[in-house]
């Protein structure tokens, strides 16, 4: 593959610009530049995983790198990571991107791919698109949440769900952070996003590292979220049965 020490350098010197004394801004900083450089590795073992070409494994990993580069600067001026009070940071990320120029060395082609899957790393759905640009947003999307899994605390709250996200992840899907009204709301997010892993790759990395099952054990065993449980585990069986 190719030597990509220079787009780390890049990135190194991007990030400790925003260095800073305060304290609360300085740890989503930290939190965002080691969560970045982890997410380049797993999307590098996937693409492989794939059997990828190695350019292709070359561009998993800047996607990887790059895909949450507008956090510093949101983190920074809004002091919060919610793109709700502040700007949508896959969009963001690749307006920076693309004005750095540090993508000289990619094809037009190429960048377009990648500036595809870093805006749409984060949104509710990917749009159609070719099949190359498909693989690679799928690819940062799955190791983004593989990561996220790995690093996001227990959300502290009573079990006051919103009937319709109940009734919505009974069926099985994505939910939406549009329809949240309570802080509890947060964890039916979260066990959704199982339904939202493209590749058995990560899916299997989930389930053995524990993280299906901590989501499931913070749900109450009253009879809606018994059926949310029992509905998700049918799911996931039946993906991973498939010789993984």
């Amino acid at each position: 593959m190719a030597n990509l020490q220079y787009l780390y350098d890049w990135f190194q010197d991007y990030v400790r610009a925003y260095y800073t004394d305060d304290t609360f801004v300085m740890d989503g900083v930290l939190l965002k530049e080691k969560h970045s450089q982890r997410v380049a590795a797993s999307s590098v073992s996937l693409a492989d995983y794939l059997q990828l070409a190695d350019r292709q494994k070359t561009m998993a990993e800047v996607i990887g790198l790059f895909h949450d580069i507008s956090r510093f600067r949101q983190i920074t001026e809004h002091r919060t990571f919610v793109d709700a009070e502040s700007f949508d940071h896959g969009d963001a990320g690749a307006e920076e991107i693309m004005k750095s120029r540090v993508l000289h060395e990619f094809s037009s082609e190429e960048q377009e791919i990648i500036v595809f899957a870093i805006i749409n790393h984060n949104k509710m759905v990917i749009p159609p698109a070719g099949p190359e640009k498909l693989i690679f947003a799928q690819i940062i999307r799955d190791a983004d949440k593989l990561d996220i899994f790995r690093v996001l605390p227990p959300i502290k709250a009573d079990h006051a769900y919103s009937p319709k996200l109940i009734e919505q992840l009974k069926q099985g899907g994505v939910l939406s952070y549009t329809d949240v009204k309570t802080v509890a709301d947060k964890r039916l997010i979260r066990l959704s996003w199982f339904y939202d892993i493209y590749f058995d790759w990560t899916l299997l990395r989930l389930v053995r590292e524990g993280h299906l099952e901590r989501q499931l054990a913070a749900l109450p065993d009253d009879a809606d979220c018994t059926v949310i449980k029992e509905i998700l585990k049918r799911y996931i069986d039946s993906r991973l049965s498939r010789g993984n």
